[in-house]
């Protein structure tokens, strides 16, 4: 029996701790400006009428807002901070911060702001509004040494069924000191590596260690980042010391004249660093600059740019459209900084206050006048970014969009009609021809296989062939104008043999009817051919005609 009251005892203190650690880890949610959500809504409007629609449906599910944890921490002199990872509020215009209770009431509390962020580690230091003190205390920092096999709890509220679920997992440290270039530079920290359970939403949420001097009975011993994909209990946590330091650093911010100067010190080292390449750059680049020239520079990759860095960027881009933009800029600020003349480069950047942090927002020379920021606009006027339907222009519609292709499979069929024919005397009728023509993704080179019925010199011919195709796609949003090459060879056996070759210039016009799929057209344009024919007749001998054809066609084109 008192074996039994000493469990008892044991697990209503567990609880208790569990509770109070509960009351200071919170769901952080970052809100966006009205700018921000007119450039979001632009952004995606513009990706669909460019063909990029399975992004657009990203950047639609960005707008709807996502979440991380965060978690208080009250200073000696019981001044509140609440402590995330940076990309939780990276485009935050403000964050709102819910605690639940114990009855599943939230206690919420809005228009916290941003105090400071670190670009080198991924962490966010926020406050209250008008900096209150709601909390008189908080989640305490660990100063003890951490060593594998350290018994941890991780704290937050991923998702579950897209709504953030409390979460209190236990695990063990797998890696005191894991050095992983790729989360943070090893000259700066290590990061512990853990197995208590973490998901997504778990973000900026506290890694814990049991404290019989903590009032929760637990202290944070690092901020739950990363998860690693394809391991199982492979996690990653920031050092506490860390978050600690930021705090520190905020309230002691450096001369505005000489933090620039070292961001500007740090940015050259990057860029002298001889393994270094893009990645490295997209700390520096603002979330301003990312709208201004992010949809430019992604659609250069996805047109041109190599595999390996289209599929980072796209990696990026479903996480956050936003982070994927700022890749994308990055890998064409680094291509601009290549080369000879680094110095004279460097004096053409412009460097901004952004979250506490200096970013480069545009490149002098290249980029022309700088842009007002978007979160500056108050005119409501479009700037090409925002959405056709909230600007109220209708001629944007039919505005220029770009080199987007129009569909990458097609269905056609039409009427060839001879305009010109060779001297010889062989009867030439109008023909029926239909096809299917195909095109990779987002490319306008391809093939097609295509049908001819027509009568030859009185004989009746199905004549079957397959031939490439060319395109330069000009989108004009409602609709796509295509002048078009094509070429290639059919055959056809029966009392007359032809052997084909032909070449079309044309014109293909697509329309956009709102369907993210079907694209139905029609296409006109001059057929120049040359058959050999050959006649069952063993006597009679090969003949070589010459001719031209108007064609006129239907297509049915499907965007997959």
């Amino acid at each position: 029996m008192k074996k039994f009251l000493i469990a008892l005892t044991a697990f209503f203190i567990s609880s208790l701790a569990f509770a109070q650690v509960k009351n200071y880890v919170g769901i952080a949610r970052q809100k966006y400006s009205d700018a921000q959500i007119k450039f979001l809504e632009g952004f995606r409007d513009k990706l669909q009428n460019r063909g990029y629609n399975s992004y657009a449906e990203y950047v639609d599910s960005y707008l709807k807002g996502g979440f991380g944890s965060a978690f208080v921490y009250v200073d000696k002199d019981g001044q509140n901070y609440i402590v995330t990872n940076r990309h939780v509020v990276s485009q935050a215009a403000s964050v709102s911060l819910e605690f639940e209770k114990d009855d599943g009431s939230l206690a919420k509390y809005d228009n916290l702001y941003v105090l400071v962020t670190d670009d080198d580690i991924d962490l966010a230091i926020l406050r209250f509004e008008n900096n209150a003190n709601y909390f008189k205390r908080g989640l305490s920092f660990y100063a003890g040494k951490v060593y594998d096999g350290q018994d941890v709890v991780s704290a937050g509220f991923p998702g579950l069924g897209d709504e953030p679920v409390w979460q209190f997992g236990k695990g063990s440290v797998t890696n005191s000191a894991a050095r992983i270039k790729d989360l943070i530079d090893p000259s700066i920290s290590t990061v512990i590596q853990h197995s208590a359970q973490i998901d997504a939403g778990n973000s900026g949420g506290p890694l814990l260690v049991a404290s019989k001097s903590a009032a929760t009975g637990y202290e944070v011993i690092g901020v739950n980042t990363w998860k690693a994909v394809g391991r199982d209990a492979t996690n990653f946590s920031i050092p506490a010391a860390l978050a600690l330091k930021l705090i520190e650093r905020s309230k002691k911010p450096l001369d505005d004249k000489a933090f620039k100067a070292e961001r500007q010190e740090k940015f050259k080292a990057v860029l002298a660093e001889p393994n270094s390449d893009y990645t490295a750059l997209v700390k520096f680049i603002s979330y301003d600059m990312a709208a201004q020239k992010g949809m430019d520079c992604f659609e250069e990759i996805f047109k041109h740019g190599a595999t390996k860095v289209k599929n980072r960027v796209a990696a990026e881009f479903v996480i956050n459209p936003i982070e994927g933009l700022r890749y994308a800029v990055a890998h064409d600020l680094y291509g601009k900084m290549s080369g000879e003349g680094l110095d004279e480069k460097l004096s053409n950047l412009v460097w901004e206050k952004e979250s506490g942090v200096y970013r480069i927002a545009s490149v002098q020379g290249t980029d022309g006048e700088k842009k007002p920021k978007a979160k500056e606009k108050k005119s409501g006027k479009d700037d090409g970014a925002a959405s056709e339907k909230n600007s109220g222009d209708k001629k944007s519609k039919v505005s220029w969009q770009g080199f987007v292709s129009p569909y990458t499979v097609a269905v056609t069929g039409g009427a060839l009609i001879p305009v010109a024919k060779d001297k010889s005397n062989v009867e030439l009728s109008a023909g029926f021809i239909a096809g299917l023509e195909f095109l990779p993704f987002e490319r306008n080179i391809g093939g097609f296989f295509e049908f001819e019925h027509r009568k030859i010199g009185g004989e009746s011919l199905n004549i079957f062939g397959v031939g490439a195709v060319a395109r330069l796609p000009l989108c004009f949003g409602l609709f796509t104008i295509s002048p078009k090459a094509d070429a290639g060879l059919k055959i056809a056996f029966g009392k007359v043999r032809d052997f084909q070759f032909f070449a079309d210039l044309g014109l293909l016009a697509t329309f956009d009817f709102g369907s993210s799929f079907f694209r139905p057209g029609f296409e006109v344009g001059c057929r120049g051919a040359t058959d050999t024919l050959h006649f069952s007749d063993a006597s009679s001998a090969a003949l070589s005609l010459r001719r031209a054809d108007f064609y006129a066609k239907l297509v049915l084109g499907f965007k997959l």
